[in-house]
């Protein structure tokens, strides 16, 4: 595997997001927070948020086996389902977002531009 892939890094980034706190609410008596493994268990239209680490281990796992098209696709993907998702919530989902959902957006935006090739790390 190449780490010093563009798109392998935002993929490990969106899996890591994946197990962080997507909605963290709350006052000073109580406080909840939720991360988008839980977020995905809730069912109806969060079924969407299992896609994100699956695409992200398929990218890993194209780059693991050489297979550049497949991982190319697979970024692409990887990088749209999530972008595609977090920004459908709106500002219904920004106003108690935590660090999970904004990790997840930056990375689903880096995983776009080195799935272009717009983005890459010098060698």
């Amino acid at each position: 595997m190449n780490i010093k892939k563009v798109t392998n890094i935002s993929a490990i980034l969106l899996i890591v997001a994946f197990f962080l706190p997507w909605i963290s609410a709350g006052n000073s008596y109580m406080s909840v927070t939720m991360s988008g493994l839980k977020a995905a268990q809730l069912g109806g239209a969060a079924v969407i948020i299992w896609f994100i680490p699956l695409l992200s281990i398929g990218v890993i796992v194209a780059d693991v086996i050489s297979n550049e098209k497949l991982g190319k696709y697979l970024a692409i993907a990887a990088g749209i389902v999530p972008f595609i998702y977090v920004i459908s919530r709106g500002g219904d989902l920004f106003a108690v977002a935590g660090i999970g959902v904004y990790l997840t957006l930056i990375a689903s935006v880096v995983m776009l531009l080195g799935a272009f090739g717009v983005l890459k790390i010098p060698e």
